[in-house]
């Protein structure tokens, strides 16, 4: 059995691909149960889990594809379908058990290092660890931000203002004032969330290391965000 490993995502844990299947260490089992339903009503944007293997590792269909970092690797309507991609999400499990009391099951990483991409489109999310209920807004704040949001390079703030529209537009209609505070808030949690792992010597130098380029990264996109705050709400 030739096992090959992947790269790509933010995750530290070693991912294999073998034939047609990928392996991981054992994810949450909310995340499993998660699969399963987006499977069982023909959500198409989502590994399957095919169980595990004798090793204890979760089983997950193969997406071919790859991820990516920067506008020049999407095709035209990447960024509509990925919204579009997420609101289906949203859309099959408002009322679920899963979502427990919450709106629905927000994937909760939904960035591009986490999207598959083929032939320069979206075809599936990945790492559904952080899945959780929650509120659609913040889950498409994050997405917002992460796909849309580049402080660092050459993308002019027009062109990302403009990712940014058609991601709203793929995923249907949402108030710009709360998609634009969506995304504010999500870089403000991360940035917290990232500094407090930072500030604790109980993490590793290479946990640490992360979260310092996660705080700087957090920052520099929310000081962008706030400072063509009007562009962006247009």
């Amino acid at each position: 059995m030739i096992e090959e490993r992947l790269t790509g995502g933010n995750i530290t844990e070693v991912v294999v691909r073998v034939g047609d299947t990928v392996r991981r260490s054992p994810g949450p089992e909310f995340a499993v149960r998660v699969l399963e339903h987006l499977e069982a009503v023909g959500y198409p944007y989502a590994p399957r889990h095919l169980g595990t293997d004798e090793r204890g590792r979760d089983v997950l269909t193969f997406v071919p594809g790859h991820t990516t970092d920067h506008p020049s690797q999407r095709a035209e309507g990447a960024y509509a379908l990925a919204g579009t991609m997420l609101r289906r999400l949203h859309d099959v499990t408002t009322g679920h058990p899963l979502a427990g009391d919450r709106e629905c099951v927000v994937h909760g990483d939904a960035g591009p290092y986490n999207t598959i991409v083929h032939d320069g489109l979206p075809v599936a999310f990945v790492d559904w660890d952080g899945c959780r209920p929650g509120d659609r807004i913040d889950d498409l704040g994050y997405l917002a931000w992460t796909w849309c949001v580049l402080a660092s390079g050459t993308v002019p703030v027009a062109d990302q203002a403009a990712h940014l529209r058609e991601l709203r537009a793929g995923y249907g209609e949402v108030d710009p004032d709360d998609l634009v505070a969506a995304m504010v808030r999500q870089q403000t949690r991360l940035a917290d969330l990232e500094q407090a792992t930072l500030d604790n010597p109980a993490f590793g130098q290479a946990r640490r290391d992360h979260a310092r380029r996660a705080v700087e990264w957090a920052v520099a996109s929310r000081d962008l965000v706030l400072r063509h705050e009007n562009l962006f709400r247009a």
